[in-house]
C-alpha cells in the first residue's frame, strides 16, 4: 500500500470516529464490546466511560496488531494513560485487588514494560503507597515491533522476592507469561497477573491456562476477535489496512 493511501485511510479513521465518539451512539457500540472483568470492582458503566472519555477503541477497522494477527475492532491503550484520572481510576482498581488477593502473602513489587503500562505500575505504586513500599522494575519495549525485552536492573527482584507481572493488555498470552518468566529468573516468586483488558475472545487457550493458573486480574474482557491473515475476512473483502503503530490518539 502506497504511504499516501495509508495517509489518506487513516484521515478518514479519524473522522469517522471523532463523530462517532460525539454521538450518543458510542455507548451502544462500546457495551457490544465490554464483558465483566475477573476480580473487578468496577461496573460496566464505569469501563464504557473509561473507553469513551479516552477515544481509545476503533470499530469497523482493519488493523494489524503486534501479534500479526487482523482486527477489525482494535483498543489503543496509550489513549487511556493520556488521561491521569482515568490512570488513577484504573489503578485504584488493581491496588484494591492487589490488598485483597494477596493480602495473605505481600508482594514487594512489580514487572511491567517501559510502555504505557509504566504509568499504571507507577500509579498503582502511589494508590498503595500508605500500606505498602512497592518497586517496579521495567523491562524494555520497542515501538516499532511491540516487542518486550527481558533484562530488568540487576537487584530490581530479589531472590525470594513476591512480584506481579503487570502488562497493559494480552491478547495471546505470551508477553505477560514472558514478564512472569522474567520475575522467576531473577529469582523472585510470581505472585499474580495484571492486565486493564483481555482481548483474546476466547480464541487462544494459553490466556485462559494463565487464568486457571496464577491470580490473575483483568479489568475488563474485550469482544475483539482476531484472525491469521490467511483467514481474515477482510483482507478478502479488500478493505486497506493499518498497522497498529498507525492508530493515532483521537
Amino acid at each position: 500500500m502506497m504511504v499516501g493511501t495509508v495517509e489518506q485511510v487513516l484521515a478518514e479513521v479519524v473522522d469517522r470516529h471523532r463523530v462517532l465518539y460525539g454521538e450518543s451512539t458510542i455507548d451502544a457500540k462500546l457495551k457490544t464490546i465490554i464483558r465483566p472483568g475477573l476480580h473487578t470492582k468496577l461496573s460496566g458503566e464505569d469501563v464504557l466511560r473509561i473507553l469513551r472519555s479516552s477515544r481509545s477503541v476503533f470499530f469497523d477497522t482493519h488493523v494489524e496488531v503486534v501479534s500479526g494477527h487482523h482486527t477489525a475492532t482494535y483498543l489503543r491503550f496509550e489513549s487511556i494513560t493520556r488521561f491521569p484520572e482515568l490512570t488513577q481510576r484504573v489503578a485504584g482498581d488493581m491496588a484494591v485487588w492487589i490488598r485483597e488477593a494477596l493480602q495473605d502473602h505481600p508482594i514487594n513489587g512489580l514487572v511491567a514494560t517501559s510502555s504505557a503500562a509504566e504509568q499504571l505500575a507507577k500509579a498503582i505504586v502511589a494508590e498503595l503507597r500508605d500500606t505498602m513500599r512497592l518497586s517496579v522494575a521495567l523491562t524494555s519495549y520497542s515501538c516499532e515491533t511491540g516487542r518486550i525485552g527481558t533484562d530488568i536492573t540487576v537487584g530490581a527482584v530479589g531472590g525470594g522476592e513476591r512480584f506481579v507481572a503487570l502488562n497493559d493488555v494480552t491478547t495471546r498470552g505470551n508477553c505477560v507469561s514472558k514478564l512472569g518468566t522474567v520475575i522467576t529468573n531473577n529469582g523472585g516468586r510470581l505472585a499474580g497477573m495484571m492486565v486493564f483488558a483481555r482481548r483474546d475472545s476466547g480464541q487462544f487457550p494459553l490466556v485462559d491456562e494463565l487464568v486457571a493458573r496464577h491470580p490473575f486480574y483483568y479489568t475488563t474482557d474485550l469482544d475483539m476477535p482476531q484472525w491469521e491473515p490467511a483467514h481474515c475476512p477482510l483482507c478478502k473483502a479488500n478493505k486497506p489496512l493499518l498497522s497498529w503503530r498507525d492508530m493515532p490518539a483521537l
